[in-house]
């Protein structure tokens, strides 16, 4: 399955704000945190946010890259959200590797960061699978609680 990223849309924002996950991994619901979803409307300008749709033209997921730097370095990072119907089928992978090659063609970048759940083990394992490896823990307060996060690197040559 092809994966295309192109500009994020209001309708494709709203459609975003419906989505529900199931179980733990309802953490990452679209609806539940005031922040989450005022990000969301507010990134349909932005050059760095993106919708994936698949080669039917059916939105499937979005993805954001932003710069994580510290002191004027730039440092690129990324996020990255399935639809909830297709997670857990394997598509990960792909999913993915779609999203940061077409990334890359526009950014130019040569080493990628991303933070995921630790509790999220679908997630890291597709992350390892295509070749991020951890370099470090961060802990934050989202909704009340704290959550240990993993960030993960990948560079490229």
């Amino acid at each position: 399955m092809d994966y295309i990223i192109r500009k994020r849309t209001k309708e494709d924002v709203n459609e975003f704000l419906t989505w529900t996950y199931d179980g733990l991994y309802s953490f990452y619901d679209n609806n539940v945190q005031q922040e989450k979803m005022d990000a969301f409307k507010h990134s349909i300008d932005s050059g760095l946010a993106f919708s994936v749709i698949d080669e039917a033209n059916e939105l499937v997921g979005n993805c954001e890259f932003f710069n994580v730097g510290d002191d004027g370095e730039v440092v690129i990072g990324f996020g990255v959200q399935m639809k909830p119907s297709l997670t857990g089928k394997g598509y990960g992978a792909v999913f993915v590797e779609s999203i940061i090659s077409q990334g890359r063609a526009l950014l130019e970048f040569n080493h990628l960061e991303l933070i995921v759940v630790d509790f999220n083990i679908r997630a890291r394992k597709v992350y390892e699978k295509i070749g991020f490896i951890k370099i470090g823990e961060i802990e934050n307060e989202i909704r009340g609680n704290i959550y240990n996060f993993i960030i993960m690197a990948k560079d490229w040559e």
